[in-house]
């Protein structure tokens, strides 16, 4: 028996000695597992990141603004983000032009709509369903004037000085009441329809003129004896043929909402712009629930603040995003022109150029007019300061509305401009406008005085600073008037200012040859006759 036990236990010897080792095995890997765990939980890691965004300006999303293509540009803003950004820009505030109808929106959404309506017309910002439900029946309308935004004495003088503005509602007893602002607001906003006529080459069919639809936002902030006042953007009214706004009210017949506007002053330097519409053309109905926005002041306000934007988000109609103030004085480029601006993280889509960025008072503080669009760069909208808007507008609240003039009816110049870049502009000293590449014999331009060199840098208190914006104005004069034009020549190695008056004539029977002889010093060359 002993003898049977002693060979049970030496067969199970190795089997023992077998699993101790699995065991010390096992042991060994867990403690080398659980060591690399600790081990990585110690560090972070760090990614560097770079990227090139598209900076979209929220005024002009189709065919020549956010839609087709970026504008060069530099955003500077980066706010909390990893690294730097260099950003093009380009308008953000005019959807263009789809194909199917227009989705109806709701006025009061949160700037969301958009997210699924894809192929939708985006341009229709004046149609009677586009956002424009009015607020409910019961709500209590502010006790404000039309007129509220202008001088005391009425009419279009100076805008009023912001007052203080609120640090926001955050640490204090009461909340920030969003709907109470937006509904306070809202009458004061309206949505922006652009009808133009564009130029396209095709590679074998030539030239063909085509009509272009966009949209962007508007803020009544005054009126005069005859007209109701709306600031905007330059890139949301550039190239018009046809202008229409869409009121904020409740009304029977939804037609009244939709009223034709004409220019009354741009600047495209500064990006602003003033539209009018008579007031006899306005609905009594609309009349007695629009009023005029209060202009805050931007030059108190705290990183971290409410802001709430407002605007025609992609033509839906009215909606509005909320956020705060991200970063204060940013500057970036947009279309090659470079302004200060305020950052927020309320959502800037296209179609909200124009509107208005409030502060938790309701107050505008901002004209949004810009964002950045690029994968992976969220929130990183931007509005130009009201206290350096306020001035312009002012200005341009003055100035004589225009419509644009017949083809057959329009003034002659007689002078071929062209842009001037960057490069050249910096390594020649040469001051902002458009460079005269040839001045045609016996023409406007030169019995007045103009020569090949000058630069045009405004016309008729209009500054100019590209060659088309240039083009565009001249399409609101018409023969037989007379203004002036301020421009720099070249002397002894510098620039000086001179101005000068200049009559509109007739159109030319036949054209000039010369531009054919002609080859302009900086490449392209546009006639404006």
């Amino acid at each position: 028996m002993n003898d049977d036990r002693n060979q049970k236990n030496d067969n199970n010897t190795p089997l023992l000695v077998l699993v101790f080792f699995l065991t010390l095995a096992v042991i060994a890997c867990g403690i080398y597992f659980v060591s690399g765990l600790l081990g990585r939980s110690g560090s972070v890691q760090t990614v560097s990141v770079t990227e090139t965004d598209t900076v979209t300006a929220s005024g002009t999303e189709a065919v020549g603004e956010t839609g087709a293509g970026s504008e060069a540009g530099t955003d500077a803003g980066g706010g909390a983000d990893v690294g730097s950004e260099t950003g093009t820009v380009s308008e953000t505030g005019a959807d263009v032009d789809s194909e199917t109808g227009t989705d109806g929106g709701n006025g009061s959404d949160a700037g969301n709509n958009a997210e699924s309506e894809t192929g939708v017309d985006l341009g229709n910002a004046a149609d009677a369903e586009t956002g424009t439900e009015a607020q409910a029946e019961d709500d209590e309308e502010p006790d404000m004037d039309i007129s509220g935004a202008s001088d005391e004495e009425g009419g279009s003088g100076a805008l009023p000085d912001g007052g203080s503005i609120s640090a926001g509602a955050f640490g204090q007893e009461d909340s920030l009441d969003i709907v109470g602002v937006v509904k306070k607001t809202m009458p004061s906003v309206v949505a922006i329809t652009n009808q133009s006529v564009q130029e396209v080459t095709y590679m074998f069919r030539g030239t063909e003129e085509i009509e272009i639809e966009s949209s962007g936002t508007g803020i009544i902030i005054g009126e005069n004896d005859t007209e109701l006042l709306i600031a905007t953007n330059y890139h949301v009214v550039e190239d018009a043929s046809i202008l229409t706004v869409c009121f904020w009210a409740d009304v029977e017949d939804e037609e009244d909402l939709i009223v034709e506007a004409a220019l009354k002053g741009l600047d495209e330097s500064k990006d602003l712009a003033v539209i009018a519409v008579q007031l006899e053309a306005i609905a009594d109905e609309v009349r007695d629930q629009i009023y005029a926005a209060t202009l805050g002041t931007s030059g108190t306000l705290i990183i971290g603040e409410p802001a709430i934007a407002i605007g025609n988000a992609l033509g839906y109609g009215q909606s509005v995003t909320y956020g705060i103030i991200s970063a204060l004085d940013r500057t970036i480029e947009v279309d090659g022109v470079t302004g200060v601006y305020i950052q927020t993280d309320a959502a800037i889509n296209a179609g909200n150029s124009g509107g208005a960025l409030l502060n938790s008072d309701g107050e505008v503080i901002g004209i949004n007019s810009a964002k950045v669009s690029a994968s992976g760069v969220e929130g990183m909208g931007y509005a130009i300061p009201i206290d350096d808007a306020r001035p312009v507008l002012t200005k341009l609240m003055e100035r004589t509305t225009r419509e644009k003039v017949a083809e057959e009816e329009r003034g002659y110049l007689g002078i071929f401009t062209q842009d001037i870049s960057e490069e050249t502009r910096s390594l020649y000293n040469i001051p902002n406008g458009v460079y005269v590449s040839m001045v045609e014999s016996d023409s406007p331009a030169e019995d007045a005085g103009m020569k090949q060199g000058d630069i045009i840098s405004s016309l008729d208190g209009v500054t100019v600073t590209s060659a088309d914006g240039f083009e565009s104005l001249l399409t609101y004069y018409s023969v037989g008037e007379t203004v002036e034009i301020e421009f720099y020549r070249a002397d002894k190695g510098s620039y000086e200012a001179q101005t000068l008056s200049v009559t509109f004539s007739e159109q030319p029977q036949e054209e000039s040859s010369s531009d054919e002889r002609f080859t302009p010093p900086f490449g392209g060359m546009t006639p404006f006759r």
